[in-house]
């Protein structure tokens, strides 16, 4: 087994919805297990950890299927919460991140995180207020994602 690389240690900040585009680009095919998601209500934050495929990184070569880190984002001022197609009491069944997407509203933004298999969870806001950080070392995927035409 190889040795864990040292991470460039991603951390960004969304405030727009262009930004939000830039970081869904970099959590595409994040696994997040539906227990490693969380909604407090009390302090408006919306949050999940999962693991994210590495597609910024070069390097195949040496590591031809990739990479990955744990990564954690979380988004400030999010007054509701809806999930559909996702069991929510399923904390063991893990959810594979396509894009997320911001779109203004009359009264501020929606923001949806959309999954594989038709599953989504949409959250409203008044702005966009997100950052994404990795959390650990990278280690060798167990494959590359592949995306159907």
């Amino acid at each position: 087994m190889s040795k864990p690389q040292k991470s460039k240690s991603l951390k960004l900040i969304a405030q727009t919805a262009e930004d939000l585009t830039v970081i869904s680009s970099l959590m595409q095919d994040t696994a997040v297990l539906v227990n490693d998601i969380a909604w407090q209500p009390e302090t408006q934050r919306f949050a999940f950890v999962g693991n994210r495929y590495v597609w910024e990184k070069k390097g195949w070569l040496r590591r031809p299927k990739g990479e990955r880190v744990r990564t954690a984002i979380h988004f400030n001022g999010i007054s509701k919460v809806q999930a559909s197609g996702i069991d929510l009491k399923s904390s063991d069944t893990v959810l594979s991140l396509l894009d997320m997407e911001a779109h203004e509203t009359g009264v501020g933004v929606t923001i949806l995180l959309n999954f594989a298999d038709n599953a989504s969870i949409r959250l409203s806001a008044e702005v966009v207020d997100a950052v994404a950080t990795d959390l650990s070392e990278t280690w060798e995927a167990i494959a590359r994602p592949r995306h159907e035409g």
